[in-house]
Protein backbone atom coordinates (compact mmCIF):
# COMPACT_ATOMS: atom_id res chain seq x y z
CA UNK A 1 0.00 0.00 0.00
CA UNK A 2 2.64 2.48 0.97
CA UNK A 3 4.45 2.25 -2.18
CA UNK A 4 1.93 1.89 -4.58
CA UNK A 5 0.45 5.86 -2.82
CA UNK A 6 4.39 7.14 -3.25
CA UNK A 7 4.41 6.90 0.68
CA UNK A 8 7.65 3.80 1.10
CA UNK A 9 10.22 4.79 3.28
CA UNK A 10 12.98 3.05 1.42
CA UNK A 11 15.91 4.46 3.74
CA UNK A 12 13.94 1.94 6.44
CA UNK A 13 14.11 -1.13 4.10
CA UNK A 14 16.55 -2.48 6.62
CA UNK A 15 14.97 -1.58 9.54
CA UNK A 16 11.12 -1.79 10.16
CA UNK A 17 9.69 -0.38 6.52
CA UNK A 18 6.68 1.44 7.40
CA UNK A 19 6.64 0.62 10.86
CA UNK A 20 3.20 0.51 12.11
CA UNK A 21 3.55 1.98 15.75
CA UNK A 22 -0.23 2.98 16.92
CA UNK A 23 -3.92 0.89 15.98
CA UNK A 24 -7.30 2.78 17.25
CA UNK A 25 -10.71 1.45 16.80
CA UNK A 26 -14.23 3.32 17.02
CA UNK A 27 -17.82 2.84 16.96
CA UNK A 28 -19.25 5.37 14.78
CA UNK A 29 -22.64 4.37 14.87
CA UNK A 30 -23.39 1.20 13.52
CA UNK A 31 -19.68 1.31 11.64
CA UNK A 32 -16.59 -0.46 13.63
CA UNK A 33 -13.18 1.49 12.26
CA UNK A 34 -10.08 0.50 12.78
CA UNK A 35 -7.58 2.85 12.48
CA UNK A 36 -3.63 1.69 12.01
CA UNK A 37 -0.68 4.65 12.22
CA UNK A 38 2.26 4.64 9.81
CA UNK A 39 5.24 6.06 11.59
CA UNK A 40 7.79 6.30 8.92
CA UNK A 41 5.25 6.64 6.17
CA UNK A 42 3.29 9.44 7.49
CA UNK A 43 -0.03 7.89 6.84
CA UNK A 44 -3.12 6.14 8.71
CA UNK A 45 -4.81 3.45 7.24
CA UNK A 46 -8.33 3.03 7.89
CA UNK A 47 -10.08 -0.37 8.03
CA UNK A 48 -14.04 -1.20 8.23
CA UNK A 49 -14.33 -3.97 10.50
CA UNK A 50 -17.69 -6.13 9.23
CA UNK A 51 -19.48 -8.40 11.68
CA UNK A 52 -18.57 -11.33 9.91
CA UNK A 53 -14.99 -11.76 8.17
CA UNK A 54 -11.95 -10.20 7.74
CA UNK A 55 -11.32 -5.52 7.93
CA UNK A 56 -12.10 -4.02 4.94
CA UNK A 57 -9.97 -1.09 3.18
CA UNK A 58 -11.60 2.08 2.69
CA UNK A 59 -8.19 4.55 2.47
CA UNK A 60 -5.60 6.54 4.03
CA UNK A 61 -5.36 9.48 5.32
CA UNK A 62 -2.10 11.87 5.17
CA UNK A 63 -0.97 14.10 7.49
CA UNK A 64 1.97 15.26 9.95
CA UNK A 65 5.15 13.41 10.12
CA UNK A 66 4.99 9.92 12.39
CA UNK A 67 1.65 9.67 13.69
CA UNK A 68 2.05 7.79 16.40
CA UNK A 69 -1.03 8.96 19.25
CA UNK A 70 -4.24 8.18 17.48
CA UNK A 71 -7.55 9.14 18.82
CA UNK A 72 -11.04 8.29 17.68
CA UNK A 73 -13.80 10.53 18.93
CA UNK A 74 -17.25 8.76 17.33
CA UNK A 75 -19.41 11.39 19.66
CA UNK A 76 -18.36 13.67 17.29
CA UNK A 77 -17.41 11.54 14.37
CA UNK A 78 -14.50 12.81 14.42
CA UNK A 79 -10.85 10.87 14.59
CA UNK A 80 -7.59 13.04 15.41
CA UNK A 81 -3.73 12.07 14.83
CA UNK A 82 -0.67 13.73 16.81
CA UNK A 83 2.17 13.60 14.75
CA UNK A 84 5.91 13.47 16.90
CA UNK A 85 8.36 14.72 14.46
CA UNK A 86 9.17 18.59 14.95
CA UNK A 87 12.29 19.88 12.69
CA UNK A 88 11.53 23.64 11.54
CA UNK A 89 14.96 23.27 9.67
CA UNK A 90 13.53 20.43 8.34
CA UNK A 91 10.71 21.97 6.92
CA UNK A 92 8.84 19.67 9.71
CA UNK A 93 6.38 20.56 12.30
CA UNK A 94 4.61 18.58 14.63
CA UNK A 95 1.02 18.92 14.17
CA UNK A 96 -2.63 17.72 15.44
CA UNK A 97 -4.50 16.39 12.02
CA UNK A 98 -8.59 16.32 12.68
CA UNK A 99 -10.50 14.40 10.23
CA UNK A 100 -14.40 14.08 10.17
CA UNK A 101 -16.35 11.00 8.59
CA UNK A 102 -18.08 11.81 5.91
CA UNK A 103 -18.21 12.85 2.47
CA UNK A 104 -15.68 11.46 -0.41
CA UNK A 105 -12.03 10.43 -0.05
CA UNK A 106 -9.84 12.84 -1.99
CA UNK A 107 -6.36 11.34 -0.98
CA UNK A 108 -3.92 9.58 -2.33
CA UNK A 109 -3.71 12.20 -5.42
CA UNK A 110 -1.43 9.75 -7.38
CA UNK A 111 -1.58 6.03 -6.90
CA UNK A 112 0.77 3.12 -9.47
CA UNK A 113 -0.84 0.26 -11.20
CA UNK A 114 1.46 -3.09 -10.91
CA UNK A 115 4.24 -4.72 -12.72
CA UNK A 116 3.87 -7.74 -14.48
CA UNK A 117 4.89 -9.48 -11.53
CA UNK A 118 2.09 -8.08 -9.76
CA UNK A 119 3.66 -5.49 -7.21
CA UNK A 120 2.85 -1.76 -7.47
CA UNK A 121 5.37 0.15 -9.51
CA UNK A 122 7.71 1.96 -7.23
CA UNK A 123 7.47 5.79 -7.25
CA UNK A 124 8.12 8.82 -5.00
CA UNK A 125 9.76 12.30 -5.37
CA UNK A 126 8.80 13.44 -8.29
CA UNK A 127 10.44 16.64 -9.55
CA UNK A 128 8.77 17.63 -12.99
CA UNK A 129 6.46 17.26 -15.35
CA UNK A 130 5.35 17.45 -18.97
CA UNK A 131 2.24 16.82 -21.01
CA UNK A 132 2.70 14.11 -23.97
CA UNK A 133 2.24 16.13 -27.28
CA UNK A 134 -0.46 13.46 -28.82
CA UNK A 135 -2.33 11.89 -25.71
CA UNK A 136 -4.36 14.17 -23.83
CA UNK A 137 -4.59 12.41 -20.96
CA UNK A 138 -1.39 10.98 -20.43
CA UNK A 139 1.65 13.07 -18.03
CA UNK A 140 5.69 11.94 -17.78
CA UNK A 141 7.31 12.69 -14.86
CA UNK A 142 10.57 12.06 -13.11
CA UNK A 143 12.14 11.15 -9.37
CA UNK A 144 14.87 13.11 -8.45
CA UNK A 145 18.42 12.17 -7.13
CA UNK A 146 17.21 10.43 -3.60
CA UNK A 147 16.98 6.97 -6.22
CA UNK A 148 20.36 7.54 -7.48
CA UNK A 149 18.70 5.94 -10.29
CA UNK A 150 16.66 8.29 -12.71
CA UNK A 151 13.42 6.98 -13.50
CA UNK A 152 10.98 8.57 -15.94
CA UNK A 153 6.86 7.57 -15.10
CA UNK A 154 3.68 7.46 -17.77
CA UNK A 155 1.19 8.63 -15.50
CA UNK A 156 -2.83 9.49 -16.75
CA UNK A 157 -4.72 11.89 -15.09
CA UNK A 158 -7.82 11.83 -16.55
CA UNK A 159 -9.02 10.42 -13.42
CA UNK A 160 -8.66 11.22 -9.52
CA UNK A 161 -6.57 9.69 -8.71
CA UNK A 162 -3.87 9.93 -11.43
CA UNK A 163 -2.53 6.19 -12.11
CA UNK A 164 1.19 5.81 -12.85
CA UNK A 165 1.15 3.18 -15.58
CA UNK A 166 4.51 2.43 -16.64
CA UNK A 167 7.70 3.23 -16.02
CA UNK A 168 11.47 3.28 -17.41
CA UNK A 169 15.19 3.70 -15.91
CA UNK A 170 17.29 5.63 -17.59
CA UNK A 171 20.54 4.07 -18.69
CA UNK A 172 23.08 4.51 -21.22
CA UNK A 173 23.38 2.92 -24.66
CA UNK A 174 25.26 -0.36 -23.06
CA UNK A 175 22.14 -0.29 -20.73
CA UNK A 176 24.20 0.88 -17.28
CA UNK A 177 21.89 2.35 -14.99
CA UNK A 178 23.20 6.09 -14.44
CA UNK A 179 23.27 8.20 -11.44
CA UNK A 180 21.45 11.42 -12.13
CA UNK A 181 19.29 14.06 -10.03
CA UNK A 182 16.43 14.58 -12.87
CA UNK A 183 14.65 17.73 -12.17
CA UNK A 184 13.01 18.54 -15.48
CA UNK A 185 11.85 16.68 -18.25
CA UNK A 186 10.21 17.68 -21.69
CA UNK A 187 8.45 15.57 -23.92
CA UNK A 188 9.73 15.56 -27.91
CA UNK A 189 7.87 16.46 -31.03
CA UNK A 190 7.99 12.99 -32.30
CA UNK A 191 8.79 10.57 -29.38
CA UNK A 192 11.43 10.74 -26.56
CA UNK A 193 12.60 13.19 -24.03
CA UNK A 194 14.74 15.41 -22.94
CA UNK A 195 15.96 15.25 -19.48
CA UNK A 196 17.59 17.97 -16.89
CA UNK A 197 20.12 16.90 -14.28
CA UNK A 198 21.14 18.94 -11.95
CA UNK A 199 24.86 19.06 -10.82
CA UNK A 200 26.57 20.25 -7.26
CA UNK A 201 29.13 22.50 -6.77
CA UNK A 202 31.06 24.65 -3.94
CA UNK A 203 31.87 27.50 -5.29
CA UNK A 204 30.91 30.30 -2.74
CA UNK A 205 30.46 33.75 -3.23
CA UNK A 206 34.79 33.97 -3.16
CA UNK A 207 36.21 30.75 -4.82
CA UNK A 208 35.45 27.45 -6.26
CA UNK A 209 36.98 24.03 -4.80
CA UNK A 210 35.23 21.71 -6.22
CA UNK A 211 32.20 20.42 -8.74
CA UNK A 212 30.93 17.50 -7.91
CA UNK A 213 28.54 16.69 -10.57
CA UNK A 214 27.89 18.67 -13.40
CA UNK A 215 24.52 19.75 -14.95
CA UNK A 216 23.57 17.90 -17.29
CA UNK A 217 20.63 17.37 -20.53
CA UNK A 218 20.03 14.16 -21.54
CA UNK A 219 18.54 13.36 -24.89
CA UNK A 220 16.46 9.82 -24.16
CA UNK A 221 14.60 7.67 -26.46
CA UNK A 222 11.21 6.41 -26.09
CA UNK A 223 12.57 3.37 -23.62
CA UNK A 224 15.19 6.13 -21.79
CA UNK A 225 17.82 4.53 -23.46
CA UNK A 226 20.51 8.14 -23.55
CA UNK A 227 21.07 9.19 -27.14
CA UNK A 228 22.69 12.19 -26.33
CA UNK A 229 24.11 14.19 -23.33
CA UNK A 230 24.60 18.33 -23.07
CA UNK A 231 27.01 20.11 -20.98
CA UNK A 232 27.24 23.91 -20.00
CA UNK A 233 29.77 25.71 -21.42
CA UNK A 234 32.92 25.61 -19.64
CA UNK A 235 33.56 28.61 -18.55
CA UNK A 236 29.65 28.14 -16.71
CA UNK A 237 30.76 24.97 -15.25
CA UNK A 238 33.84 26.57 -13.67
CA UNK A 239 32.07 28.88 -11.58
CA UNK A 240 29.35 26.28 -10.99
CA UNK A 241 27.51 25.54 -7.30
CA UNK A 242 24.80 24.05 -6.14
CA UNK A 243 20.97 25.04 -7.46
CA UNK A 244 21.54 24.01 -10.83
CA UNK A 245 19.18 23.01 -13.46
CA UNK A 246 15.38 23.24 -12.07
CA UNK A 247 13.33 22.67 -15.49
CA UNK A 248 13.63 21.98 -19.18
CA UNK A 249 11.49 22.80 -21.64
CA UNK A 250 11.53 22.13 -25.63
CA UNK A 251 10.59 24.38 -28.51
CA UNK A 252 10.37 23.01 -32.51
CA UNK A 253 11.40 19.87 -33.86
CA UNK A 254 13.91 18.81 -36.07
CA UNK A 255 16.85 21.82 -37.18
CA UNK A 256 14.72 24.15 -35.29
CA UNK A 257 14.57 22.51 -31.63
CA UNK A 258 15.53 24.84 -29.02
CA UNK A 259 15.87 24.05 -25.25
CA UNK A 260 15.43 26.20 -22.46
CA UNK A 261 16.77 25.49 -18.82
CA UNK A 262 16.13 27.04 -15.49
CA UNK A 263 18.63 27.66 -12.80
CA UNK A 264 17.57 27.63 -9.16
CA UNK A 265 19.24 30.10 -7.87
CA UNK A 266 22.27 32.90 -8.39
CA UNK A 267 25.72 31.02 -8.87
CA UNK A 268 27.27 33.46 -6.21
CA UNK A 269 30.71 33.85 -8.67
CA UNK A 270 28.94 35.43 -11.72
CA UNK A 271 25.52 36.32 -10.72
CA UNK A 272 24.12 39.02 -8.62
CA UNK A 273 22.02 38.34 -5.69
CA UNK A 274 18.20 37.78 -6.25
CA UNK A 275 19.08 37.08 -10.05
CA UNK A 276 19.12 33.35 -11.43
CA UNK A 277 19.79 32.65 -14.81
CA UNK A 278 17.26 31.12 -18.02
CA UNK A 279 19.29 29.27 -20.32
CA UNK A 280 19.25 28.66 -23.84
CA UNK A 281 20.50 25.95 -26.25
CA UNK A 282 19.97 25.48 -29.87
CA UNK A 283 20.50 22.23 -30.64
CA UNK A 284 21.80 22.42 -33.97
CA UNK A 285 24.38 24.56 -33.33
CA UNK A 286 25.57 23.43 -30.12
CA UNK A 287 25.49 26.97 -28.58
CA UNK A 288 24.39 27.93 -25.10
CA UNK A 289 23.11 31.81 -24.57
CA UNK A 290 21.38 33.16 -21.36
CA UNK A 291 18.81 35.70 -19.68
CA UNK A 292 19.05 37.19 -16.37
CA UNK A 293 15.31 36.16 -14.36
CA UNK A 294 14.65 38.30 -10.95
CA UNK A 295 13.68 36.63 -8.19
CA UNK A 296 11.04 37.69 -5.70
CA UNK A 297 12.48 39.07 -2.19
CA UNK A 298 12.31 36.44 1.04
CA UNK A 299 9.49 37.07 3.18
CA UNK A 300 9.22 33.87 4.87
CA UNK A 301 9.37 34.66 8.88
CA UNK A 302 11.78 31.65 8.77
CA UNK A 303 14.02 33.17 6.23
CA UNK A 304 15.49 30.68 4.07
CA UNK A 305 15.99 31.47 -0.08
CA UNK A 306 13.75 31.98 -3.19
CA UNK A 307 14.82 29.93 -6.25
CA UNK A 308 12.88 27.98 -9.67
CA UNK A 309 11.97 24.85 -9.38
CA UNK A 310 10.30 24.22 -12.86
CA UNK A 311 9.87 25.50 -16.35
CA UNK A 312 7.49 24.83 -19.11
CA UNK A 313 6.79 26.11 -22.84
CA UNK A 314 3.11 28.20 -23.41
CA UNK A 315 4.30 28.69 -27.64
CA UNK A 316 5.29 31.93 -28.93
CA UNK A 317 7.97 32.73 -27.09
CA UNK A 318 6.17 32.41 -23.85
CA UNK A 319 7.11 30.29 -20.69
CA UNK A 320 5.73 29.60 -17.34
CA UNK A 321 7.97 29.13 -14.06
CA UNK A 322 7.52 28.11 -10.56
CA UNK A 323 9.02 30.70 -7.80
CA UNK A 324 8.97 29.78 -4.73
CA UNK A 325 10.86 29.65 -1.24
CA UNK A 326 12.15 26.87 0.77
CA UNK A 327 9.74 26.83 3.87
CA UNK A 328 6.86 25.04 4.32
CA UNK A 329 3.68 24.78 6.89
CA UNK A 330 2.79 28.27 8.74
CA UNK A 331 6.47 29.45 7.10
CA UNK A 332 6.12 29.26 4.13
CA UNK A 333 5.48 32.57 1.90
CA UNK A 334 6.41 32.46 -1.96
CA UNK A 335 4.85 29.72 -3.89
CA UNK A 336 3.81 31.24 -7.42
CA UNK A 337 3.57 30.87 -10.98
CA UNK A 338 5.07 33.91 -13.39
CA UNK A 339 5.27 34.32 -17.30
CA UNK A 340 7.95 35.56 -19.06
CA UNK A 341 8.74 35.77 -22.85
CA UNK A 342 11.59 35.77 -24.66
CA UNK A 343 10.45 36.84 -27.84
CA UNK A 344 12.10 40.42 -28.21
CA UNK A 345 14.99 39.75 -25.60
CA UNK A 346 18.25 38.47 -26.94
CA UNK A 347 20.39 36.20 -24.82
CA UNK A 348 24.16 36.49 -24.61
CA UNK A 349 26.81 34.19 -24.17
CA UNK A 350 28.66 33.73 -21.16
CA UNK A 351 32.23 33.75 -22.36
CA UNK A 352 32.41 37.53 -22.06
CA UNK A 353 31.14 37.55 -18.35
CA UNK A 354 34.20 35.52 -17.10
CA UNK A 355 36.98 37.61 -17.06
CA UNK A 356 35.12 39.93 -14.72
CA UNK A 357 32.11 38.56 -12.87
CA UNK A 358 31.76 41.79 -10.85
CA UNK A 359 29.75 43.20 -14.31
CA UNK A 360 27.27 40.64 -15.25
CA UNK A 361 25.38 42.02 -18.41
CA UNK A 362 22.82 38.97 -19.40
CA UNK A 363 19.70 40.84 -20.57
CA UNK A 364 17.03 41.14 -17.94
CA UNK A 365 13.71 39.20 -18.58
CA UNK A 366 9.98 40.73 -17.15
CA UNK A 367 7.77 38.29 -15.20
CA UNK A 368 4.94 38.81 -14.80
CA UNK A 369 2.56 37.05 -11.93
CA UNK A 370 0.16 34.37 -13.28
CA UNK A 371 -0.75 33.27 -10.01
CA UNK A 372 -0.26 33.14 -6.29
CA UNK A 373 -0.40 28.74 -5.76
CA UNK A 374 -0.33 29.22 -1.67
CA UNK A 375 -3.73 29.18 -1.41
CA UNK A 376 -4.02 25.75 -3.79
CA UNK A 377 -1.26 24.09 -1.40
CA UNK A 378 -3.43 25.35 1.51
CA UNK A 379 -6.41 23.87 0.39
CA UNK A 380 -6.46 20.58 1.30
CA UNK A 381 -5.97 21.53 4.69
CA UNK A 382 -2.86 19.91 5.56
CA UNK A 383 0.77 20.77 6.56
CA UNK A 384 1.82 23.20 3.34
CA UNK A 385 3.81 21.20 1.55
CA UNK A 386 7.34 23.11 0.53
CA UNK A 387 8.83 21.80 -2.71
CA UNK A 388 6.42 22.24 -5.72
CA UNK A 389 8.24 20.77 -8.17
CA UNK A 390 6.48 20.32 -11.36
CA UNK A 391 4.23 21.79 -14.13
CA UNK A 392 2.29 21.48 -16.71
CA UNK A 393 -0.02 22.27 -19.38
CA UNK A 394 -2.92 19.81 -20.90
CA UNK A 395 -3.72 20.38 -24.47
CA UNK A 396 -7.25 21.41 -22.92
CA UNK A 397 -5.79 24.26 -20.97
CA UNK A 398 -5.53 22.72 -17.90
CA UNK A 399 -2.50 23.29 -15.76
CA UNK A 400 -1.23 20.53 -13.22
CA UNK A 401 1.26 21.04 -10.35
CA UNK A 402 2.81 18.54 -8.40
CA UNK A 403 4.54 17.97 -4.97
CA UNK A 404 8.23 16.29 -3.95
CA UNK A 405 7.75 14.10 -0.94
CA UNK A 406 11.82 13.96 -0.96
CA UNK A 407 11.27 10.06 -0.84
CA UNK A 408 9.71 9.97 2.59
CA UNK A 409 12.95 11.17 4.28
CA UNK A 410 12.27 13.74 6.51
CA UNK A 411 8.78 14.37 4.96
CA UNK A 412 5.66 13.61 5.76
CA UNK A 413 5.17 11.57 2.79
CA UNK A 414 2.42 13.28 1.20
CA UNK A 415 2.13 14.30 -2.47
CA UNK A 416 -0.55 16.31 -4.05
CA UNK A 417 -0.91 16.43 -7.62
CA UNK A 418 -3.54 19.36 -7.71
CA UNK A 419 -5.32 20.53 -11.07
CA UNK A 420 -5.50 23.99 -11.30
CA UNK A 421 -7.97 24.72 -14.40
CA UNK A 422 -6.93 27.12 -17.19
CA UNK A 423 -4.12 29.77 -15.14
CA UNK A 424 -2.74 30.61 -18.71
Amino acid sequence: MAVRIGHYPDSRSENKGTEPEGVEFGLYGSRRFLFVGTERSSFVAVYEIPPIGDPIFKQVLPGGSGPEGLLAIPSRNLFVTASENDARGDVLRSALTIYELGGTSDYPTIVSTNRSDRTPIPWSALSGLSSDPVDPNIVWTVSDSYYAEGRIYKMDVSSKPAVILDEMVVRDKRGNTMTTDLEGIAARQGGGFWLASEGSGSCSATDCDAVNTKNLLFRVDAFGVVQETVMLPAEVNAIQRNNGFEGVAVTGSGSDEVLYVAFQREWNLADPSGWTRIGRYTVATGEWAFFYYPLDAVTSPNGGWIGLSELTSLGGGRFAVIERDNQGNIDAAVKKLYTFNVSRVTPQSASELVTDPTDPAFPALTKTLARDILPDLEAPKGLVIEKVEGLTVLRNGDTLIVTDNDGVDDSTGETQLIHLGPVF
